[in-house]
């Protein structure tokens, strides 16, 4: 996941509070928000935590071509 499929996503699911995923993820209130501003990176510890809430809410990995 890239920080424009982040953005993407929450601008299609716009009625989902960024702050309730960060909640559920267990990551620190405003913590997404920085990521989409670029004030911080998007880590893989951040996407472990990340993802399966994101999942939950309707979320579809890109299908990698072969």
């Amino acid at each position: 996941m890239t920080i424009e499929e982040l953005k993407q996503f929450f601008e299609e699911y716009s009625a989902l509070s960024i702050n309730a995923v960060n909640k559920e993820a267990g990551l620190p209130n405003s913590y997404l928000g920085k990521i989409m501003m670029g004030g911080r990176p998007l880590s893989q510890k951040t996407l472990t935590k990340l993802l399966p809430v994101l999942k939950k809410y309707g979320y579809k990995e890109p299908v990698k071509e072969k």
